[in-house]
């Protein structure tokens, strides 16, 4: 009887041996996963930045456009205005 119930234990410590074995190498391979994980996340993460980058120096370049734009305008404006006061100028015979 005595002999019986070692037989059983001995049964069940070796469940319990290949079971953290198996839990081990369970937890190796999940941990393999979750560097990869953060690798990948930290590779977005840089890509996130760098496309923020792109996007505010797309942003910068955009408003110095529109800011030669508003210029060129105002330029072309004056210029019209002063053929406006030539045109006019020259039909009331004063140029």
């Amino acid at each position: 009887m005595l002999a019986e119930r070692l037989q059983q234990l001995e049964v069940r410590v070796r469940e319990a041996v290949a079971l953290l074995e198996n839990l081990r190498a369970e937890r190796g391979s999940l941990e393999a996963k979750v560097a990869a994980l953060e690798g990948d996340l930290a590779h977005s993460a840089a890509g996130l930045k760098a496309l923020a980058a792109e996007r505010d120096q797309e942003r910068s370049h955009r408003q110095r456009l529109e800011a030669e734009r508003e210029e060129a305008r105002a330029k072309v404006e004056a210029l019209l205005a002063e053929l406006g006061r030539i045109e006019a100028a020259v039909r009331d015979g004063t140029a």
